[in-house]
């Protein structure tokens, strides 16, 4: 009997441990209303390894970026401008905290639909 549990005991373990070290951040469907010239920000923090997936679909164009501070300086690794709709996977170089942030660049008012999911290293 012990020779059939001891397998099934590592089995298990290694399982549990495997599934510890990895962890998921998930934003379900978001849907916002952005007036003229005003933005909506979604921001986390990010390490290296990590896998940012995200997505979008907005009513009208909107200009859209991942970007992220230091210290005076705006660095911005993705930059979309005038589109209604985009997905796209970002994987950071450093720890930071990002923000994905989309700007309303119509004169009426436009109607934005978000979702991401962060896979933790």
């Amino acid at each position: 009997m012990h020779k059939v549990l001891m397998p099934l005991f590592f089995a298990v373990l290694s399982a549990f441990i495997l599934s510890g070290c990895s962890s998921l951040q998930i934003k379900d469907e978001t849907e916002v209303t952005l007036n003229p010239s005003k933005i909506h920000e979604e921001c986390m923090e990010l390490l290296p390894g990590d896998v940012l997936s995200y997505s979008f679909k907005a009513s009208g164009p909107v200009d859209f970026n991942i970007h992220f501070h230091e210290e005076e300086n705006i660095s911005y690794p993705v930059s979309r401008k005038n589109i209604a709709s985009y997905e796209g996977k970002y994987s950071p170089a450093k720890e930071q905290m990002y923000c994905l942030m989309w700007t309303n660049v119509q004169k009426t008012t436009v109607q934005l639909t978000y979702t991401f999911k962060v896979e933790k290293k």
